[in-house]
């Protein structure tokens, strides 16, 4: 083992690092975007005794729980999943604090000028606005704060790598068809803002978890996100296993 790497392990082992899952579990049952199609795993065969194996499956839109857009799903022609570089899904990055934002309100330029010293070139941002504690209720599923027109403009200019958010949804709800919460948002403003986003090199992370632990654990809520998605062919997201590791306080 290399020296750099046995003294990552030495660090992980006495606690002097710390992984923090940012991950929701996938169940039957579980939010999903409205629309999409719903999460389902079944049980194929079950085994019971010695030397007989279980299987099951899984059907399930690739938006699915905590996961990543990747710039096919909004850039026609964009790149997908087996095309793109594990470089691209390892990077250091910072938690920003919008706990203040209110649900159904615009995360805006203004707000992220505020912490224009911790944004830095191909950083992952996280944007915590404790809006997560909603999972599992309606609330959650129409009405969370997001990014808007400004705020993915000063992302793209400050150059970063990643955007993650607690929502579905990095733009605001729409409306839909059939569905009756009034809409937040232009529909127009939902594409512009992914749009912005994934055709300027920055992936979307969305259904992000457990932000609140990572800013009370790691240091000035700093620390390495690896968010490696599935390598589907032709895919323009994918479910992820989203982890921070970083230095306690």
């Amino acid at each position: 083992m290399s020296q750099l790497l046995k003294e990552l392990m030495d660090k992980l082992v006495r606690k002097g690092l710390v992984i923090i899952d940012l991950t929701h579990e996938l169940y039957n049952g579980m939010p999903t975007y409205p629309g999409d199609p719903p999460f389902n795993h079944e049980y194929v065969k079950v085994g019971k005794n010695y030397g007989e194996a279980t299987l099951s499956k899984i059907s399930a839109g690739l938006h699915s729980g905590t996961h990543i857009d990747l710039p096919r799903h909004f850039v026609p022609n964009g790149t997908t999943a087996e095309t793109l570089p594990l470089t691209d899904f390892i990077t250091y990055g910072i938690i920003l604090d919008l706990s203040y934002k209110r649900h159904g309100e615009a995360i805006t330029e203004d707000d992220l000028r505020r912490f224009n010293d911790k944004i830095q070139g191909n950083y992952a941002v996280m944007l915590y606005t404790g809006f997560s504690k909603t999972w599992g209720t309606e609330e959650f599923l129409y009405n969370w704060p997001y990014l808007d027109r400004s705020g993915a403009d000063y992302l793209v200019k400050r150059g970063i790598k990643a955007v993650g958010i607690e929502a579905l949804s990095i733009a605001g709800w729409p409306g839909k068809e059939g569905y009756p919460y009034p809409p937040r948002v232009p529909r127009d403003d939902v594409t512009y803002v992914h749009y912005k986003l994934l055709s300027n090199g920055i992936y979307i992370i969305e259904g992000v978890a457990n932000l609140d632990v990572a800013l009370n654990t790691c240091r000035d809520g700093e620390g390495l996100f690896i968010f490696t998605p599935l390598k589907i062919k032709g895919a323009e997201g994918s479910p992820l296993r989203l982890i921070m590791l970083c230095e306690p306080r």
